[in-house]
């Protein structure tokens, strides 16, 4: 029986789910994944969903998860967890919890996203370790996104100051979402959960400067403001 499930959640990014809470056969069905498919893996982003898990099952060992994964040479996007002890094992290994958008039940092709709200207006920087998520609209901050930060949203989101944490548009599949920014130095950006992340930013021509980054079919495009 299957301890895992791999489906794409973009064209450069796949959702791991565990669909129990035995870490070391997860851990091994990975590797053999890994090892009868390699291609499959290669310049991919990593969503874990840990969302089929509920209170009755055992704690996840999600440091030896993380290890595997880096040893293999897999970046990590996020972890999809509702869970309260998954949550703080997230946050002591400094990853990217993710909202409840249920990856375990992805959305289809043909459903459109959600219709808008009125946008979250934050005016207070965002500091590191803080996350933010504008779900069903779009998020505006009109102060600076630290290093360490994460802001989240189902639509645009606006940083007028310096982004130097991590962005990500569109989270519940919206692929005409964008990032507009002041100054560009972030360590993540993402929008549908097509990703660049910071050595890619930090070498681009417009890092540093005012730019709004959208998705053009599977690449994101940075352009200036």
């Amino acid at each position: 029986m299957s301890i895992l499930a791999i489906r794409p959640a973009s064209l450069n990014s796949l959702v791991l789910e565990l669909l129990t809470d035995q870490t070391d056969d997860f851990c091994a069905e990975l590797l053999e994944k890994i090892q009868s498919a390699p291609r499959m893996f290669v310049d991919t982003g990593i969503i874990l969903s840990m969302e089929k898990l509920t209170d009755e099952h055992r704690p996840i060992d999600l440091a030896k998860i993380v290890h595997t994964l880096q040893s293999s040479q897999l970046h990590i996007l996020g972890v999809a967890t509702d869970r309260q002890s998954d949550i703080q094992a997230v946050q002591q290994q400094g990853l990217l919890r993710l909202p409840a958008t249920r990856f375990s039940q992805k959305r289809s092709a043909d459903t459109p996203p959600p219709a808008p709200r009125r946008p979250v207006v934050i005016h207070a920087p965002v500091r590191a370790g803080q996350q933010i998520y504008a779900e069903g609209t779009d998020l505006v901050i009109t102060a600076t996104v630290s290093p360490g930060a994460e802001v989240l949203a189902d639509g645009h989101i606006h940083v007028y100051g310096p982004l130097r944490g991590r962005a990500l548009a569109g989270v519940q599949g919206d692929t005409h979402a964008q990032i507009f920014c002041r100054q560009l130095e972030a360590e993540l950006v993402s929008i549908s959960g097509h990703y660049l992340i910071a050595e890619s930013l930090a070498s681009h021509p417009l890092a540093q400067q005012s730019v709004q980054i959208s998705l053009y079919e599977t690449q994101l495009r940075i352009e200036p403001l």
